[in-house]
């Protein structure tokens, strides 16, 4: 395995959550993993852990149930 691949233990390190939750967001949240054909084993890469992370870091505004891709000077506001 090379630097850039980790197993479940590892990734599950790496973001700092437990391997039930990792499996969790792998089922849910659609983490990346590699799965080989008659193979148990998952293989995780780093960079797609990162790129997965990122996404789920940005917020998703929607104006009339249509996502807004330009922020431009809207601001949301919560009660």
């Amino acid at each position: 395995m090379n630097s850039n691949s980790m197993t479940s233990k590892q990734a599950a390190e790496y973001i700092g959550v437990s391997v039930n939750t990792l499996r969790k967001y792998v089922h849910e949240e659609g983490l990346p993993v590699l799965k080989f054909p008659g193979r148990r084993k998952w293989i995780f890469r780093k960079d797609l852990i990162d790129d997965w992370i990122e996404k789920q870091s940005k917020p998703e505004i929607y104006v009339n149930n249509e996502p807004v891709k330009e922020y431009g000077k809207l601001r949301v506001l919560l009660p």
